[in-house]
């Protein structure tokens, strides 16, 4: 695995590649408070058909961090525009999680055809008031901060708290969450600021969406709910829909046999 540097809108952001250079690419995009690395037990999968790549999103990660706050869905995927308009890779299946698959959403109805698939894991098209209350309380919060990296670890928790996920996962994705700063201690890589949300809601623009699109509903999780997933599927011009089970949202840490296995059905069937 190697990293790459993409510039947008002024940021520099830090982007994974997991291998598969000269192939048709493959990029994911992680969910609200994760980075990159959350694809490391999903992207390597992929690496025999595709250039496979995952992005730090801004304010995540290793990418930079805006001077104001701008962590609309329409920066992002401004980001986004800009990064698959001039990376010169091709038009890539672009997969995205959570916050991330909204993003995903948005990018869509907007670039259709720039993409050679859409897959959007466990999201709807529109935030509830109340979600994005909640997490704005969260970014008002000061970061904790930890004597040790062991001690960050030990304290790492997903958001929704319910997980199957194995412990060295957790652990795995953890020690890539977060930074050593001047003193000693250690904090979240992430700008809490990603957390004041400002999202597009797009129900009406999923019929813009004239690429092959994946919607992935996990059926242990409350942020889809399935009659959403199949009105999504019906209202998307070339809609597909996998569900997973034995999984909580953070699919990609409770079942990721099921979830390799269900986005290598999808693009199998890719023209």
């Amino acid at each position: 695995m190697k990293q790459l540097r993409f510039r947008a809108n002024g940021l520099v952001l830090n982007c994974l590649d997991y291998g598969g250079a000269g192939k048709p690419p493959m990029l994911f995009i992680h969910g609200g408070s994760a980075h990159a690395h959350w694809w490391d037990f999903i992207a390597p999968a992929f690496v025999d058909d595709f250039h496979v790549l995952a992005l730090d999103q801004r304010g995540h990660g290793e990418s930079q961090w805006p001077k104001e706050w701008q962590y609309s869905s329409l920066d992002y995927v401004s980001d986004l525009e800009q990064i698959i308009n001039n990376w010169g890779f091709g038009a890539p299946v672009l997969i995205g999680h959570s916050m991330g698959a909204h993003n995903v959403l948005v990018y869509a109805s907007r670039n259709s055809a720039r993409l050679r698939a859409m897959i959007a894991i466990d999201t709807p098209p529109d935030y509830s008031e109340r979600a994005v209350e909640f997490l704005r309380t969260y970014a008002v919060k000061p970061p904790r901060r930890f004597e040790s990296l062991e001690e960050a670890v030990a304290s790492f928790k997903v958001l929704p708290r319910e997980t199957l996920a194995r412990k060295e996962i957790l652990s795995h994705i953890a020690r890539h969450t977060y930074r050593k700063l001047e003193d000693g201690s250690w904090t979240h890589k992430l700008d809490r600021r990603t957390l004041i949300r400002e999202p597009l809601q797009v129900w009406d623009q999923l019929s813009q969406i004239e690429c092959p699109a994946l919607i992935v509903k996990v059926t242990r999780s409350p942020v889809l709910d399935i009659e959403a997933a199949r009105r999504m599927v019906a209202t998307l011009p070339k809609g597909s829909l996998a569900e997973i089970g034995d999984s909580f949202h953070h699919v990609m840490f409770d079942n990721p046999v099921a979830l390799i296995a269900a986005l290598k059905e999808f693009t199998a069937l890719l023209p």
